[in-house]
C-alpha cells in the first residue's frame, strides 16, 4: 500500500468510526433537510470502468476530505455482525428472491437486500451529516438532501471502460465486455429496486464528466473546482 492510500484509509477509518459511534442518533431525511445539517457532500454515480473510484480519490484528496467507497462493506459487515460475504452479496446489485431467502436463511432470518439498504441509508446519511465526504456509488446521489452537496456522474465510452478493465484486472476483452455489462446492470438494477432512479440519467446529476478525454486527473480537478465554487455561493 502507497503512503497515499494509507493516509487516506486512515482518514476514512477515522472519520466512519465517528459516524458509526453516534449511530444511536438516527435523524431522518426530512428533519436533515429542514436543519441544515447535512454536507457538505459529493456523491458520485459512476459506470463500470470509468475509473470513478479513482476519480473520488483525487477529488478527497484535494479537498481535504474522507473518501467513503469498498469500506462501507467492511463498516456495515462489522458494525452489524454480518457476514462480509453476504454483505457483498447484495452490495450494489439486484439479487434474486432465491439469494435473499438464501441470505436470510444464513442469518437467521435477520439479513435481506431490504435489510441491507435500510443500513447502508443509515450509513449514508450519518457520513452526511458528518460532513466532508466523498461518497462513490451505493446510490447516495438519491438518497441524501440535493442542496447540502454536489451529485456527479462519471462516464466514458464502452470500449474505453473495457480498455481499462482488461489494463486493470487482466481479463481478456470477451471478459472485459461481460464484466462491464453485467456490473453496469446490476449497478442500475440496484438503484432502481432500492430508490426508483435511473441512474443513467444525467438530469439527476449537477455534474457529468467523462474521462476518456479529460483524465483522471483533470476530472478530479474539475469536480474539486466544482465543490469549491458551490461552497463559495452557498
Amino acid at each position: 500500500m502507497t503512503p497515499y492510500m494509507s493516509l487516506v484509509k486512515e482518514k476514512t477509518d477515522n472519520g466512519l468510526r465517528k459516524w458509526l459511534q453516534s449511530a444511536q442518533d438516527k435523524p431522518q431525511l426530512d428533519t436533515m433537510q429542514a436543519d441544515g445539517a447535512t454536507g457538505p457532500y459529493v456523491a458520485i454515480s459512476r459506470e463500470t470502468g470509468a475509473g470513478g473510484s479513482e476519480v473520488a480519490r483525487l477529488v478527497a484528496e484535494k479537498l481535504d476530505w474522507v473518501v467513503l467507497d469498498n469500506a462501507i462493506v467492511d463498516y456495515l459487515a462489522c458494525q452489524y455482525g454480518t457476514d462480509r460475504r453476504l454483505v457483498d452479496l447484495v452490495d450494489e446489485r439486484h439479487i434474486s428472491w432465491i439469494e435473499d431467502v438464501f441470505a436470510s436463511w444464513i442469518e437467521n432470518q435477520a439479513f435481506t437486500s431490504e435489510t441491507y439498504a435500510h443500513r447502508l441509508i443509515l450509513l449514508l446519511q450519518l457520513a452526511a451529516r458528518h460532513g466532508n465526504v466523498v461518497i462513490v456509488g451505493r446510490g447516495a446521489p438519491f438518497v441524501l438532501p440535493h442542496n447540502s452537496g454536489i451529485s456527479v456522474r462519471i462516464l466514458a465510452p464502452f470500449e474505453f471502460r473495457v480498455e481499462q478493465v482488461m489494463l486493470h484486472g487482466h481479463f481478456s476483452a470477451k471478459e472485459a465486455r461481460r464484466l462491464v455489462r453485467e456490473s453496469d446492470r446490476q449497478r442500475e438494477a440496484f438503484v432502481w429496486e432500492h430508490f426508483h432512479r435511473d441512474p443513467g440519467n444525467p438530469h439527476l446529476y449537477d455534474l457529468v464528466v467523462s474521462v476518456d478525454k479529460l483524465g483522471i486527473e483533470d476530472a478530479a480537478e474539475l469536480i474539486a473546482g466544482a465543490v469549491r465554487s458551490w461552497m463559495k455561493r452557498r
